[in-house]
């Protein structure tokens, strides 16, 4: 009791992390699937090959991410940028 006088107790928290997670892999998988789902839809044929009835724009949600990022990226420089301008105006009066 008295080593623990000034010190409060802390609930201790179990937090698992997946070692062997890869998401990038999830999401290839997704998209294999959602591909082979739509060519069997469109053709009906199971033992054709992935490439052949794809369309040109599916790969565009992983473009899409990416020019997400890329923007976000570019507003946090430009703010970042900003900031320090507007602090060294202030610092030169």
């Amino acid at each position: 009791m008295f080593f623990n006088f000034f010190k409060t107790p802390t609930v201790r928290k179990f937090e698992h992390k997946n070692i062997y997670w890869d998401p990038e892999k999830e999401k290839r998988e997704e998209r294999r699937e959602r591909a082979r789902q739509q060519i069997e839809n469109e053709t009906g044929n199971k033992n054709m090959a992935p490439r052949s009835t794809l369309r040109r724009g599916f790969l565009s949600e992983e473009q899409h991410e990416r020019s997400a990022e890329r923007s976000a990226r570019s507003i946090r420089l430009a703010v970042y940028c900003a900031v320090l301008v507007a602090l060294a105006i202030w610092m030169a009066k």
